[in-house]
């Protein structure tokens, strides 16, 4: 059942900050340990294991409560110390874990550890399916994206018995919570792993068709949330928890801010209906403000007036924009490399591309149900269905991929997929989010896990694969050694070995940025855009009918030269996108990736030889990042 009382959360990095912030009126804290959390960046932050038992037993002698912060992603080799350490959290008394990983939850279950989920930020909840799922999956609070408007989190309330938790003061990401990797594609630091280099804290130059608009700016540079004015709002909607960000800030600051949302809140619980705000208090805090104030998607979608676009208020961040190295040519031999590809998927755009790939015998055929606006790429119904009755016939398997982001507002696409004529010719469904996952998993067709829901060890896999996923897209940001472990506990492994590489995901619509112009305004139609960051690096931009923007890492992955690598380590199925390629491209990358494959097979793959016509067409412009690094 949610709770009654509300409850403010507060962060805290340092022991001076638990006390400041409890003293300030706190009902509870979150802390992370040395390891296994999301702010890792500075080494004299965070807590020893000896210092979280103190931080929990000083909490817990004033009634208050320690949430431990256990939000990373895990990999492979990192599970067995993950799982010393939640019995140790258990030990010391923590009142709840605030998890990313779905991992954690198979941990939990094989230990018998009995300690309560909050489902992290991180996780991406921002529908209603996703919390029926974890409430499924035993949690017991979901702190919502921060994505979301506050007619969708009264919505995803009404639902659901889990307790609502949402952020109302601090550092906001320009991306969809848990779907940014540029940290990760840039440098190897992943931000799902609390390691971001923040490029979008960095000045960009707008580019349309081809030419720089007017001077650089920080476009991606969010302002800081300030829900102070609409905590009675956030209440009625359903939140129970409200919470403050910053656990790298001084204890000073955090106490001043928990001082203030202290007064409100008991003010808002004493007598709701006369409730209104101390305006001195917003003054104070405004007066104390790091950057500007915005309250985010809260009314609205972001616009250039939620972004520091002139960086003057933005704080120093000791990174900044590096050569982007391209894919090096391979000498090594390679040849008696064992193992083999057995099956080639491939995300086409067009009935023309879907063609070709029959014609090529791809196995596996994508289709999305992404709305493209620039470039433009939206599948019809009829087209589709056409798609579906061409590869009846045949051999090729169709899927249909739903959208890395999927809200309330986006179900129309699962009845535009149940009113399909052909649909028994559809061979399944690819998902990226767990709301998608919860309405597909019964409707009898086989659902494959996309690079979305962030999979990065087995335990988080088998736990999905009990959920009904049977092949997993793992997350883009594995190295090497940390894909090959999980193809020695898992087959069913596909991944991406050509195509774009989406780094952020954002609701700020950079075309549309410009002073005077309106969201859903059509700006991009028809036009190219992308960010150059002061190296000259380019970051293509596409757009879809959400005015949702995608910006693409300046190199396009491109994995054929590592494929005997892959097939040795027991890699069987890989990916092309090949969405956005011109019929020409796609089918010469086709062909090249499926003489590849059979190369590999006979036992007669020169790495040295094989390429130079990809090479060819896309001169300097290609990456093995994160997969095959050299950071």
């Amino acid at each position: 059942m949610k709770q009654e009382k509300l409850e403010l959360l507060a962060p805290a990095g340092r022991w001076e900050a638990v006390k400041a912030v409890a003293e300030a009126g706190a009902d509870a804290v979150y802390a992370g340990g040395k390891r296994f959390n999301m702010r890792l960046l500075r080494e004299d932050f965070n807590f020893t294991d000896e210092e979280l038992k103190k931080v929990a037993d000083y909490l817990h002698d004033q009634g208050k409560k320690l949430y431990v912060t256990v939000n990373n992603l895990y990999y492979q080799d990192e599970i067995e110390a993950v799982k010393d350490y939640l019995f140790y959290l258990q030990e010391i008394g923590a009142d709840a874990l605030i998890i990313q990983d779905l991992g954690l939850v198979s941990l939990l279950r094989e230990t018998g550890i009995d300690l309560p989920l909050h489902a992290s930020v991180q996780m991406g909840i921002n529908n209603r399916a996703a919390v029926k799922m974890l409430e499924n999956l035993g949690f017991s609070r979901v702190i919502l994206s921060k994505n979301l408007a506050l007619e969708e989190i009264r919505d995803i309330s009404s639902t659901t018995s889990l307790g609502m938790e949402f952020f109302v003061h601090g550092d906001m990401c320009i991306s969809h919570t848990g779907q940014c990797y540029m940290s990760s594609f840039i440098a190897g630091a992943s931000g799902n792993r609390g390691k971001c280099i923040k490029p979008c804290r960095w000045p960009y130059y707008l580019e349309e068709n081809g030419k720089i608009k007017g001077e650089k700016y920080y476009y991606l540079a969010h302002n800081d949330l300030c829900l102070y004015p609409y905590l009675k709002e956030l209440l009625e909607a359903g939140i129970v928890s409200f919470k403050i960000e910053g656990r790298m800030r001084d204890h000073n600051y955090l106490a001043h801010l928990v001082s203030i949302y202290r007064r409100a809140l008991d003010r808002l619980q004493a007598d709701r209906a006369d409730y209104d705000e101390e305006r001195k208090d917003y003054e104070k805090l405004y007066t104390a403000r790091i950057r500007d104030f915005t309250s985010g998607s809260l009314f609205k979608k972001i616009d250039r007036d939620d972004i520091g676009i002139t960086g003057e208020r933005e704080p120093f961040f000791p990174t900044s924009p590096r050569i982007l190295p391209g894919l090096d040519r391979i000498e090594d031999d390679i040849t008696d490399a064992r193992g083999c590809i057995q099956e080639i998927t491939v995300k086409v755009g067009s009935l023309s591309g879907f063609r070709i790939a029959l014609e090529q015998g791809i196995e596996n055929i994508i289709i999305g149900l992404e709305k493209w606006r620039s470039p433009h790429v939206v599948w019809k119904e009829k087209d589709i269905d056409e798609a579906l009755k061409l590869a009846s016939s045949g051999s090729s398997r169709v899927w249909l991929e739903f959208p890395r982001i999927m809200l309330d507002r986006d179900k129309d696409l699962y009845d535009q997929v149940k009113n399909l004529k052909h649909i028994s010719y559809l061979a399944g469904f690819i998902v990226h989010d767990l709301g998608s996952l919860y309405v597909l998993k019964d409707t009898g067709k086989e659902i494959r896990g996309g690079w979305g829901l962030n999979l990065s060890n087995l335990e988080a896999i088998k736990l999905l694969n009990r959920e009904g996923i049977k092949r997993v897209y793992p997350s883009q940001e594995l190295s090497y050694a940390s894909l090959s472990q999980l193809l020695a506990g898992y087959e069913e492994i596909e991944i991406m070995v050509q195509g774009p590489l989406t780094g952020i995901i954002t609701d700020f619509c950079l075309p549309g940025s410009e002073e005077g112009k309106s969201l859903d305004c059509g700006r991009c139609s028809g036009q190219s855009y992308a960010l150059q960051d002061e190296l000259g690096n380019r970051y293509v931009l596409a757009t879809d009918y959400n005015c949702r923007n995608y910006i693409f890492y300046p190199h396009e992955l491109c994995l054929l030269p590592y494929l005997p690598f892959l097939a040795g380590a027991g890699l069987k199925y890989i990916r092309i996108d090949g969405q956005f390629y011109e019929e020409a491209k796609l089918t010469g990358i086709l062909k090249i990736y499926r003489q590849a494959v059979s190369k590999i097979k006979g036992g007669n793959y020169d790495v040295k030889e094989e390429g130079e016509e990809i090479y060819a067409m896309f001169p300097g412009t290609l990456t093995s990042h994160p997969l095959f690094n050299k950071f």
